[in-house]
């Protein structure tokens, strides 16, 4: 038989353990994983310090980087965490490639979605669910050539600019005899439909009932009919953007070729086009960035990258863990999402105080690209086949938006 004062001893010491026990959390130990991220050449070092980091804090995840071409996107959904913008979520989701995230966020603790510029994570929202983390924003600016801007004595665009200011910078850049026009106006790139279309908005025309969630598209408003005239007026009256046959390079490569030569003062694109660093060669000229004019209203349009998770991960509690650790760093190129980032001096830094600032201004403005827009892609190549009208001076811009209004809505 036990002794009293053991069994008492026992006692006393199940007690404190339950004690002990009680008060404390374990702490929850991941199980070994190692994930595949995705990254392009230019960001290698960038992602290799991360994944360092990263593996400090959480030795048992290993972050296995792979690099992959940016002419072949394709390969970046083949691993276990990888970024996409808004645009992509309807058919990364109708294919079943990523996991929604609502869950996880619902159930982390240190997740705020106030940190996010307005806008940002539900622009990632689909169908009631949350389908991304942001990472990043970018949205269209002006960019201009300083060397011409010098060579002409002409003033630099500022934040606050206007319609009238924009004109009057391209004609005093404009230098016919030397193939040297103020603007390069977009014929046929990858923005020229959404030039247009912010020129419209900036008058304070509307084609959507609601951008974020469409239903109607009007296209023959007569704000929307002025202000396409006064974008045609820009080739055939102003004589400050080239047509088609006066850009100094094919069609195939144009703007791109001219802004190279240094045959453009303007031409609008991306915050990632930062000195070319996205485009096939990089900008030699001395350049500059500022935020698009406002006539009656400042617009810009952005799309949001964010960081998802493939379905066919067999870690998705280290690859939120990641997630949630890169969502805390500067991205390499574009703004952050998160406004505490955006507005640090580590952002102009990295990006340079013309840059930083043109981006904050801007920011401000941005309408984030809906994926709903996608159910208006024959509305819209019927827009863009207007504007090309408009541009090559076919038609007059009232004549021309309103045969694309009837073939709407036939």
């Amino acid at each position: 038989m036990f002794c009293p004062k053991t069994i008492q001893r026992c006692i006393k010491l199940c007690l404190l353990l339950i004690i002990f026990t009680g008060c404390t959390q374990p702490i929850p130990t991941l199980e070994p994983a190692a994930i595949k991220f995705p990254y392009y050449e230019r960001d290698a070092a960038h992602y290799t310090a991360l994944a360092e980091q990263f593996n400090a804090r959480y030795p048992n995840i290993t972050v296995e980087l792979v690099q992959v071409n940016w002419r072949n996107p394709g390969q970046v959904t083949e691993n276990d965490v990888f970024m996409a913008d808004q645009l992509s979520l309807p058919q990364l989701i109708q294919q079943g490639a990523i996991l929604d995230l609502t869950p996880m966020i619902e159930q982390d603790n240190n997740f705020d979605e106030e940190v996010f510029y307005p806008g940002a994570l539900e622009t990632l929202q689909y169908e009631g669910k949350t389908w991304g983390i942001p990472s990043d924003i970018n949205m269209l600016l002006m960019y201009y050539n300083k060397d011409l801007f010098d060579r002409y004595f002409a003033l630099y665009p500022t934040v606050n600019w206007t319609w009238n200011d924009f004109l009057e910078r391209a004609e005093d850049v404009t230098d016919p005899g030397s193939g040297v026009f103020g603007y390069a106006i977009q014929h046929d790139s990858d923005i020229a439909v959404m030039e247009p279309i912010l020129f419209i908005y900036q008058h304070g025309g509307q084609l959507f009932d609601n951008w974020q969630n469409p239903t109607t598209i009007t296209l023959n408003d007569p704000l929307n009919v002025e202000a396409m005239q006064w974008y045609a007026n820009l080739i055939h009256t102003y004589g400050v953007a080239p047509s088609r046959k006066q850009g100094p390079e094919s069609v195939q490569y144009y703007p791109y070729g001219g802004v190279i030569q240094s045959k453009y003062g303007m031409w609008m694109g991306m915050l990632s086009d930062q000195g070319g660093v996205t485009w096939p060669v990089r900008w030699q000229m001395r350049w500059g960035v500022a935020p698009l004019p406002r006539d009656r209203d400042a617009f810009t349009l952005a799309t949001v990258n964010g960081f998802v998770i493939s379905t066919k991960t067999r870690y998705p509690e280290a690859c939120w863990k990641w997630i949630m650790f890169l969502n805390e760093q500067m991205p390499t190129l574009n703004m952050p999402a998160r406004r505490a980032l955006a507005e640090s001096g580590e952002f102009t830094k990295l990006v340079g105080v013309e840059v930083a600032e043109a981006a904050r201004a801007a920011v401000g403005d941005v309408v984030l690209i809906s994926p709903t827009l996608i159910g208006f892609e024959q509305a819209l190549e019927t827009l863009g086949a207007a504007f090309t009208a408009i541009r090559d001076g076919q038609i007059s811009a009232e004549a021309a938006l309103n045969a694309a209004q009837a073939q709407v809505d036939f």
